[in-house]
């Protein structure tokens, strides 16, 4: 190595050292600091999202010194790579695409580990156009700094997150029982496995699922499994013979995804570099083609939910989710929901009762940690609570909220 690349990484090197040393001195005396002078904004930003200024500031400086070391390193690997490829004739004339697949391994190497970080993340938060994906693991990452009491956690579809207001919850019962919302929008029972698998579960949390029919039945799983899936899934896929029930290409992407997270990350990124309104075109032309008369919805969409070889794909899946959670010491709550009355009137009248029937079946096999509630023990909606064929308005979560925080409160004392 020449003298000048020598004295530029002992430089390197000294000030991460100078670095470290400050931020595992001085860290928490700053992060304690800034909490209490900019108490206001910093609350804004965690928007409910954690209730410890000071642990937010000083886990984000944590991650700050992780991925600036991790940068130094990528460097420095980097450009040893390439002095080595120069000091061999025969390697000489290969040295750029060999740098470009280390350039690009060595970026995933980072994308993998800033993954977990909740600033790599805030880059592509957006509170009027939520980026689910980047919004779950920055509410990943802030869960495991949950520490001192109980953690409720809320993963489901939509629907979850449309019953359930996380931020109503944690005002009223944070202080004993915090509750993250991990829910992905179009999650079946085979990707609630793939998410449970990808959240850390520890003993003594309580899962909360809000689910109606659309958990089961019909096509279209594996929405969610196209950008969660790992490889611990496959022999789930295989047992089930699943494939044919996975939207085209869900296991592909997931896997690729898996191996290279810049693949993974590639929607959260083309929605901040090309704008909302670009990467949303379809979706959008697909909700300007629904009608707007529910009863017109419902009576198209509601004869596709059947029981067949679907819904018991799905709810193996569910199964051994709960059957995993119940190993590790998690309490499960499953509130079997509604849709809109349009949707039920329409709806063939076996699959309200199997899936009712599914349920109690899978609560029996796990009367220690699997809870059944109906929904209509909290309430029962109305068509005016409904804002589409299966979510709630935001009247009606607020209401359905603060009955689903008596009840936990009679349920989980302790808690």
């Amino acid at each position: 190595m020449s003298v000048s690349f020598k004295r530029t990484a002992v430089l390197a090197g000294a000030i991460l050292c100078c670095a470290w040393t400050g931020f595992l001195a001085l860290g928490k005396t700053v992060a304690e600091s800034a909490a209490s002078r900019f108490h206001g904004t910093i609350s804004k930003v965690i928007d409910g999202k954690s209730d410890d200024p000071s642990a937010f500031v000083h886990g984000r400086m944590a991650e700050a010194m992780e991925l600036f070391t991790l940068t130094i390193l990528c460097a420095f690997a980097a450009a040893v790579f390439w002095k080595w490829l120069g000091s061999s004739p025969r390697l000489r004339p290969a040295r750029g695409l060999a740098m470009g697949a280390v350039i690009f391994l060595l970026l995933n190497v980072m994308a993998l580990a800033a993954g977990s970080t909740v600033l790599f993340w805030a880059i592509f938060y957006d509170k009027g156009n939520v980026d689910n994906f980047a919004q779950y693991h920055i509410k990943r990452a802030l869960m495991e700094e949950t520490s001192g009491r109980p953690r409720a956690i809320l993963l489901g579809s939509s629907q979850t997150n449309r019953a359930i207001d996380e931020v109503l919850m944690n005002r009223r019962i944070g202080r004993r029982l915090w509750t993250t919302e991990l829910a992905q929008p179009g999650a079946r029972g085979f990707d609630m496995l793939t998410l449970s698998r990808d959240i850390p579960f520890k003993k003594g949390d309580l899962m909360i699922c809000y689910l109606s029919e659309i958990m089961f039945y019909g096509k279209g799983s594996g929405i969610v499994a196209a950008e969660f899936m790992n490889f611990s899934e496959i022999p789930d896929a295989v047992e089930w013979n699943g494939w044919d029930f996975l939207v085209p290409k869900a296991v592909q992407s997931g896997l690729i995804g898996r191996v290279f997270p810049l693949y993974r990350y590639q929607k959260s990124i083309s929605h901040r570099v090309l704008g909302w309104d670009i990467t949303h075109v379809t979706q959008k032309k697909f909700d300007q083609s629904l009608e707007t008369d529910l009863e017109e919805q419902a009576r198209r969409r509601a004869p596709q939910l059947d029981i067949g070889e679907t819904s018991a794909f799905e709810q193996a899946a569910f199964t051994r989710m709960v059957e995993e959670l119940s190993a590790k010491g998690c309490e499960i709550l499953v509130i079997e929901g509604h849709t809109h009355p349009a949707m039920r009137k329409y709806l063939d009248p076996t699959v309200v009762p199997h899936l009712r029937h599914y349920l109690s079946d899978l609560a029996a096999r796990h009367p220690d940690h699997m809870i059944l509630r109906e929904g209509a023990s909290f309430f029962t909606p109305e068509a005016a609570d409904f804002a589409d064929l299966v979510h709630f308005t935001d009247q009606a979560q607020q209401r359905f909220t603060l009955e689903l925080v008596t009840y936990l409160d009679q349920a989980f004392p302790d808690q």
